[in-house]
């Protein structure tokens, strides 16, 4: 499915150009997401923005492609097929919830369109799924899964509050409803749980203030000693 999903992703990208740029029909302008209020807003747009890509940046779409062709299948293997489409989607509609949300709150108008906060999210789940797996970053750099993971959440972050990422929003959203969705709304929502991880941080945070030290009882002449 993820192969297929690329494939209508590559398809439509050429529909794209072919009508921005030789039919001179502006379909990007009815199908991207503007902010709430604005005058090009309409509500099939949450739905919309996610298919297309800057029909001026085909270089950042063959990117995302290869992101795309890199994680889907790993993550579609181990949540299947049904599980893996929901996940892709649901953070493509969160992430543009979310920034509809900041952009109303903020007044920062900014339209935004692109799978860009799916494909963040497969990187997370990916992390989360194969934590010791060694990727090459930029083909060269080896890291752990878990690492690119956690540093894809931070680097997005930071670039959001130093506003240098316009679409910083929408990314962060993608992730977080992928996430939510990947481990469950109970496990990630709910109070009793949340301060049941905490409690075990709390634990191992006393528990490296110790040092255990094995012996071998065959080797060791001192009599137990009673406190």
């Amino acid at each position: 499915m993820g192969k297929n999903l690329l494939i209508l992703y590559v398809v439509l990208y050429g529909l794209e150009l072919l009508c921005e740029h030789w039919l001179k029909i502006s379909i990007v302008d009815y199908l991207i997401l503007y902010p709430l209020g604005s005058s090009g807003f309409h509500l099939w747009q949450i739905i919309t923005h996610g298919f297309i890509h800057d029909p001026g940046a085909p270089l950042s779409f063959v990117i995302n492609c290869l992101v795309f062709y890199f994680f889907a299948a790993p993550v579609e293997q181990a949540l299947g097929t049904k599980r893996f489409l929901t996940l892709f989607y649901i953070s493509a509609i969160g992430g543009a919830l979310c920034g509809l949300l900041f952009t109303t709150v903020s007044g920062f108008s900014v339209p935004f369109m692109g799978m860009m906060p799916s494909l963040l999210s497969l990187i997370v789940v990916f992390g989360l799924l194969n934590p010791e797996a060694t990727i090459l970053l930029m083909f060269i750099l080896p890291i752990k899964a878990k690492y690119l993971s956690y540093g894809t959440v931070l680097i997005t972050f930071l670039t959001f509050l130093a506003k240098a990422n316009p679409h910083g929003a929408y990314h962060l959203g993608g992730m977080l409803f992928g996430y939510i969705y990947f481990k469950g709304p109970g496990n990630v929502l709910d109070p009793n749980l949340l301060y049941l991880k905490y409690l075990q941080w709390q634990y191992k945070q006393k528990k490296r203030r110790f040092t255990v030290i094995n012996k071998d009882p065959k080797k060791d002449d001192d009599k137990p000693t009673l406190h």
